[in-house]
C-alpha cells in the first residue's frame, strides 16, 4: 500500500478533534520518504530547470552501483511549519519533469537481488524522539507481491514491467494506473483515484524504465487541481511538493527532488489549528536518503 492510501484511509476513521488514533496504521506510511542536499531557492521557469539540470539529472540516473545518496545532514525535529511557496498548477512542472527523466538511462534490476531503502521521518503524532532513521530491504522479484496476491501492493519488479508496458496517451495511463493501484474507498472520486494511484507509482519506482516513468508523470499533469509548492523535506533539505486541494483534511503533498524530479518522500501538513499544533504544522514527514539496488538482504551500498 503507498503512503497516501495509508492516510486517506486512517483519515477515514479519526475523530476531528483527536489525533491518536492515526498513530498504528501510519506507521506503515512512515516507512517511504527521501532527501537532498538543501538546495538554493527554486525556480519557478520549468523548462528552464529541465535545460539546466540535464546534464545533472544523467549523472545521478547513471547509477553504475545503482545507488542514489543524498545524504543526512541537516535533519531537524519536530512538527515546525519550515517554509511553503505556493507555485500554483504543476502541470508544467511535471510535464518538463517528464522531459527531462526521458532523457536519462533506465535503472534496472534482477531476480535475487534487493533494492535498499534509508529514510529519515518526523512524526508528532509519536512518542519517539524524532527524526527517526530506517533502513529497509525488499526483494526486486517477490512472487508473494504479484499477481494481485498482495492487493493493490506491487513487487519493484512488477512496477518495472507496468512502466515498460504503458501507452503514450495520458487517458491510457490513468486508466492503467487505475487498475493497477484499484480503488479501496467508494466515497474516493476519480481525480483522486487517479491522482493517488499515479503518485503511488512514483513512490514505487526503485528500478524504472525512463520512457515509462515519464509517461506517468506526463499522466499526472493532466489531472485537473494538481498543485505544486516549494518546501522543505524532513531532512531540511528543498523539495517541489504535489498536493490535491482539500480544505477538510490535512494536505498530503508528495515531494520530488528538484535536481532530478524523481520521488522524495512526503509530508503531511495541518490544514486547521488544533489544541496540538497550528495550521502549517507538518505533522508527518518523510525524506528518502539512500536508495540503491544490491545483491544481498543486509548489504549496503
Amino acid at each position: 500500500m503507498d503512503e497516501m492510501t495509508a492516510v486517506r484511509e486512517l483519515r477515514a476513521e479519526a475523530p476531528a478533534a483527536e489525533r491518536a488514533p492515526l498513530l498504528a496504521g501510519r506507521d506503515r506510511l512512515l516507512r517511504e520518504a527521501a532527501g537532498r542536499t538543501r538546495a538554493n531557492r527554486l525556480r519557478g521557469d520549468w523548462r528552464l530547470m529541465a535545460a539546466a539540470t540535464a546534464a545533472l539529472i544523467t549523472a545521478v540516473a547513471l547509477i553504475g552501483t545503482q545507488v542514489v545518496d543524498r545524504g543526512t545532514s541537516g535533519v531537524q525535529p519536530g512538527a515546525g511549519p519550515g517554509y511553503t511557496l505556493e507555485l500554483g498548477s504543476a502541470k508544467d512542472l511535471l510535464n518538463a519533469a517528464a522531459d527531462a527523466i526521458a532523457a536519462t538511462p533506465a535503472v534496472t534490476a534482477r531476480e535475487g537481488q534487493w533494492i535498499y531503502v534509508k529514510t529519515v521521518e518526523t512524526n508528532v503524532t509519536d512518542d519517539e524522539v524524532d527524526p527517526q532513521t530506517n533502513e529497509d530491504w525488499m526483494a526486486y522479484a517477490d512472487p508473494k507481491m504479484e499477481g494481485g496476491r498482495a492487493g493493490d501492493d506491487h513487487s519493484p519488479r512488477e512496477e518495472y514491467a507496468f512502466l515498460k508496458s504503458l501507452p503514450d496517451d495520458p487517458a491510457g495511463v490513468r486508466a492503467r494506473a487505475r487498475a493497477f493501484f484499484y480503488a479501496t474507498d467508494k466515497s474516493e472520486t476519480r481525480t483522486q483515484h487517479e491522482y493517488r494511484a499515479l503518485v503511488a507509482v512514483l513512490s514505487r519506482a526503485y528500478a524504472y524504465d525512463p520512457a515509462g516513468l515519464a509517461k506517468v508523470y506526463r499522466a499526472l499533469a493532466t489531472i485537473p487541481g494538481v498543485q505544486a509548492a516549494e518546501v522543505e523535506d524532513a531532512a531540511g533539505r528543498s523539495a517541489y511538493a504535489l498536493y490535491l486541494k482539500n480544505p477538510v483534511t490535512d494536505r498530503d503533498e508528495v515531494l520530488l527532488d528538484p535536481a532530478t524530479y524523481l520521488y522524495a518522500g512526503y509530508r503531511s501538513v495541518a490544514q486547521s489549528g488544533d489544541l496540538q499544533w497550528d495550521k502549517g504544522d507538518v505533522v508527518l514527514g518523510g525524506a528518502r536518503l539512500v536508495t540503491a539496488v544490491v545483491d544481498e538482504k543486509g548489504e549496503r551500498p
